[in-house]
């Protein structure tokens, strides 16, 4: 109940001052420069550009930004990045039993406020974990400044801008008890 709870209260977060489209002037966040990795984890750390290289990287292929609307507002040839769960992973996840992984919520936020949420169980055991990306490059060159050095992509959901993460720079790792 305590899960269902936080995902509703985290979804009705304001959205529209993090839309894919350039809306002009509003609320936008602090640049990025480095992903903070904490919570519930064995090792907190940052991850900058230069130590998310270090790990495997992957590209995305074309990714169309469909808003939740359903409308297209942007296509985007390739990102480079490396999986979220890489990310995860490196800071290594500090389970209290055998089960404790599946009661596990990753949360990305933007310096601007902007959050969104993955299950340990979506991440790990689905073919979307394999298409959420921790990226620096779009396109063969590093992101707009508008966009900081790191943004999170979810290229496998089917309205892809409510969980695309510009200005990217915590992910929580959350225990629901």
């Amino acid at each position: 109940m305590r899960l269902h709870a936080l995902l509703l209260a985290l979804a009705l977060l304001p959205l529209g001052a993090h839309a894919w489209a350039d809306d002009g002037p509003g609320k936008v966040g602090e640049p990025s420069t480095a992903v903070r990795v904490d919570g519930a984890v064995n090792a907190p750390r940052a991850f900058d550009v230069a130590a998310l290289k270090k790990l495997v990287a992957h590209d995305t292929g074309p990714v169309d930004v469909v808003c939740a609307s359903g409308a297209t507002v942007g296509k985007v040839d390739n990102f480079r990045g490396v999986r979220l769960t890489d990310v995860i992973d490196a800071a290594g996840v500090k389970l209290e039993g055998h089960r404790d992984a599946r009661r596990m919520v990753v949360v990305a936020r933007a310096t601007d406020g902007y959050v969104v949420t993955f299950s340990w169980n979506e991440l790990y055991n689905t073919p979307v974990g394999k298409d959420v990306l921790v990226a620096w490059e779009r396109d063969g060159k590093p992101l707009e400044p508008r966009e900081g050095q790191l943004l999170l992509i979810s290229g496998k959901d089917i309205q892809t801008g409510p969980r695309h993460v510009r200005q990217l720079s915590e992910i929580e790792i959350v225990r629901m008890h």
